[in-house]
């Protein structure tokens, strides 16, 4: 059984996390300690419920980040073509 938790984060330890440290807290003596990014995976940091949690949270963001991808490549596709459009009715008119 898993005896630490994730711990709330103050203004200067989400600067702390830019970094990959995560603050997390023993649930028998309350000692607070950090620890990396790299070992969410550790089966003494993380019950089995919370790896699932955060495997889904990053396939939801995945999603996001994947759908905010493909507008802007249509965006961007759409402005090169309406570019590319105004610039040869310039050329053809002079």
């Amino acid at each position: 059984m898993t005896r630490a938790h994730r711990s709330h984060r103050s203004w200067l330890e989400w600067t702390i996390s830019w970094l990959g440290f995560k603050p997390y807290r023993c649930k028998d003596c309350q000692h607070r300690f950090y620890a990396h990014r790299s070992g969410e995976n550790s089966p003494k940091l993380r019950s089995t419920e919370e790896r699932r949690i955060l495997r889904l949270r990053r396939q939801i963001k995945w999603k996001k980040t994947k759908a905010a991808l493909v507008l802007y490549s249509l965006s961007s596709l759409i402005f090169l073509a309406l570019l590319y459009y105004l610039i040869q009715q310039r050329i053809i008119s002079e």
